[in-house]
């Protein structure tokens, strides 16, 4: 009999998956001062985020290529977010890119920086913008085309890496 796994991890289970799979930081340095779901939530995080490492590096030693990888993590996206999540979760990741993006780029202007979350602002918008929302819609479309427009002429400007 196939026990049923609880949806959402204990802070003991979190520890131990960290554990066995030799993820790097100090879980006591990492959960201290939060309560049980910043815990769990930080935890969780790094995990992730170690596991999204490691699934890197397997996919270059594999040889998957761009659409071998877009099918296998569609196809884990849709069963882990129960297909009608499947937006969410998409949206999500890309506002957590944007985030960074804006965070790396620091207080001085970057073009690129700039148009890229710009790009993944609006993408986002798409993504999470409810059916009925025709011109809303509309307008996040035009904006993503001017979007894409600038960044590909900032791309263009820049010198190429030697």
């Amino acid at each position: 009999m196939v026990a049923r796994m609880e949806p959402l991890p204990s802070t003991d289970d979190l520890l131990r998956a960290m554990t066995v799979l030799a993820i790097p930081g100090d879980p006591l340095s990492i959960m201290q001062d939060l309560d049980a779901d910043r815990r769990r939530a930080h935890l969780l995080a790094h995990i992730g985020a170690a596991l999204v490492e490691r699934q890197e590096s397997l996919e270059s030693r594999a040889g998957l290529s761009v659409d071998d990888r877009a099918d296998l993590h569609f196809a884990a996206d849709r069963a882990a977010a129960g297909g009608s999540g499947l937006d969410r979760l998409q949206a999500a990741r890309l506002a957590w890119v944007q985030q960074s993006v804006t965070r790396q780029r620091g207080r001085r202007p970057d073009p690129v920086a700039d148009a890229v979350a710009t790009t993944l602002g609006v993408l986002v918008a798409l993504l999470t913008a409810p059916p009925a929302a025709g011109p809303v819609v509309a307008d996040a479309v035009q904006a993503l085309c001017g979007a894409a427009d600038h960044l590909g002429s900032v791309l263009r400007a820049q010198p190429e890496p030697v």
